[in-house]
C-alpha cells in the first residue's frame, strides 16, 4: 500500500461530491429549492477542509524534507500553490454559506460552482499525476 493511497482515496470522495453538486447547477431549480446543494457543497467543503488539514499537517511537511532536492521542491511548491487555491475556495463558500444566498443568485452560484469545480479537479490531478506520483516512487527513501 502506498502512502498515498488514502489521500488519493479522499480525491475520489472529492471529486464524486463535485459531480454530485455539479448535477445539481440548474438555476431554475436553485431558484425555488437550494437545500440540496448547500447540503452537498457543504459535505464537500468538510471532506476538504479535512483533506487540505491533513496534507498541510502530514504530507507536506514530510515530502518538503525529504533528502530528494526534486521531492523537496515539487511539495514546496504545492504547499505554497495550494494556499492561493485554498483562499479562493474558501472565499466562495462563504458567499454560498446559505441555501437563501444560493437562492437569490443561481446564475453567479451557477458560474462559481463550475469554477470552483474546475479549479479543485485540476489540483486533484496534478497532484495525483505529479506530486503523490513522485512521493510513490520516493517511498522507503527517507520517506
Amino acid at each position: 500500500m502506498a502512502r498515498t493511497d488514502k489521500f488519493r482515496l479522499q480525491h475520489n470522495e472529492l471529486i464524486a461530491l463535485a459531480r454530485e453538486l455539479q448535477g445539481m447547477l440548474d438555476e431554475e431549480a436553485l431558484s425555488k429549492d437550494a437545500t440540496a446543494a448547500r447540503h452537498c457543497l457543504g459535505s464537500l467543503m468538510g471532506k476538504l477542509t479535512m483533506h487540505l488539514s491533513t496534507e498541510d499537517k502530514v504530507l507536506y511537511p514530510e515530502l518538503e524534507a525529504h533528502k530528494d532536492p526534486a521531492v523537496a521542491s515539487l511539495a514546496r511548491r504545492f504547499a505554497s500553490e495550494m494556499k492561493t487555491t485554498a483562499a479562493t475556495i474558501g472565499s466562495y463558500n462563504g458567499r454560498w454559506g446559505t441555501p437563501s444566498a444560493i437562492k437569490a443568485k443561481p446564475h453567479e452560484f451557477v458560474k462559481e460552482t463550475r469554477d470552483v469545480i474546475k479549479i479543485l479537479s485540476d489540483r486533484i490531478k496534478r497532484e495525483n499525476q505529479e506530486l503523490y506520483a513522485m512521493a510513490d516512487r520516493s517511498e522507503g527513501k527517507a520517506f
